[in-house]
């Protein structure tokens, strides 16, 4: 469903609307049993319920009477919200990507000290022609946590970085499917990016 009203908008572009949104987006619950499902407090789900039903994003989809207050259960409007880029705020995008790298910087450095903060730097060539620079850890700087981060610069054609675009939309839903956001398991920050340098 496409969603142009700008309070609607301005719920859906907000920081954690999709995680409070899913439980809703697949079928009806009570704010409860959203919050049991999402492993987080109750009243911060009731917080979020209760706003996203005030702008029309959720709607009651049953009602259980009982002494005191019904029990209500909400349903997203849609199973899925698309927002136009002509009515995103401005710069959306670009905000949530500085914000995605500095979340991966500040993971790297809390995970890795030993490696982003100590290791050791490194150029070499695999070419006359081809150099690079990277960071190597030291052998001995046992690391506990699994980290992985790299960039390098690529010459290929267009056609080989839609193929590469492609390879790497694929790896990151292969994992996405293989991940098990309402359990209790480590959350691990996952950053894939491919662009042209500009000239």
């Amino acid at each position: 469903m496409q969603i142009t009203d700008p309070v609607m908008v301005r719920s859906l572009v907000r920081d954690e609307a999709a995680t409070y949104l899913a439980p809703f987006l697949h079928e009806d619950h009570s704010v409860s049993d959203a919050a049991e499902l999402l492993h987080l407090p109750l009243a911060k789900v009731h917080y979020w319920v209760r706003s996203l039903y005030d702008v029309g994003l959720l709607e009651i989809a049953a009602e259980t009477r009982r002494k005191g207050r019904a029990i209500k259960r909400y349903q997203a409007i849609a199973s899925e919200f698309v927002v136009p880029a002509e009515v995103l705020p401005s710069g959306h995008f670009e905000r949530v990507m500085r914000r995605s790298n500095a979340e991966m910087t500040d993971a790297l450095i809390a995970a890795a000290p030993e490696w982003v903060l100590a290791g050791d730097f490194r150029i070499r060539a695999s070419s006359p022609q081809r150099g690079s620079q990277d960071r190597v850890g030291r052998e001995n700087a046992g690391q506990e946590t699994t980290t992985h981060q790299s960039g390098c610069r690529l010459r290929i054609t267009e056609d080989e970085a839609r193929q590469l675009g492609a390879e790497l939309r694929d790896l990151r839903d292969r994992w996405i499917a293989r991940s098990q956001d309402e359990s209790d398991l480590t959350p691990y920050q996952l950053n894939i990016a491919l662009a042209p340098m500009p000239g």
